[in-house]
């Protein structure tokens, strides 16, 4: 059995990835789901969250607003709306957009503005929690 598979992330700013992987981790709009060689063939969303990729040692691990990944048994492609590393991301300006955000949910006067109100609050409170995780990781 392969102990690796070819993963490839792109975002719309560039290839992010491209090399082989032991694992990835995906935030998907059914759940999180962990991707090793030989994963069943799979199709989904990805929903505002974490990626995780591993292979061997080495971890990479980026935030995502969310997206598209095509599964195979040998190969991963993740088309991202956003992947960005926790060095890259602004927590003031993600708490100020976190607070639009908010400000809109409260403004909202039909589904349409509910539903864009929530997915921008969704995307800002993915990015918070993984820049969380990455200052209490790093802290210790």
């Amino acid at each position: 059995m392969p102990t690796n598979f070819t993963l490839k992330l792109i975002a719309p700013d560039g290839i992010k990835y491209e090399e082989t992987a032991s694992e990835i981790h995906l935030p998907t709009r059914d759940g999180d789901i962990t991707v090793l060689p030989g994963h069943m063939p799979l199709i989904t969303l990805l929903r505002p969250g974490e990626i995780i990729i591993k292979d061997g040692s080495k971890t990479k691990e980026l935030a995502t607003e969310g997206g598209v990944v095509e599964i195979t048994q040998t190969e991963v492609k993740v088309l991202a709306d956003t992947a960005e590393e926790a060095g890259s991301l602004d927590e003031l300006k993600i708490t100020e957009a976190k607070k639009t955000a908010e400000h809109r949910l409260a403004q909202a006067k039909d589904e349409v503005e509910i539903a864009d109100a929530t997915a921008m609050l969704e995307k800002q409170l993915a990015k918070l929690s993984f820049l969380s995780k990455r200052k209490h990781k790093y802290r210790n």
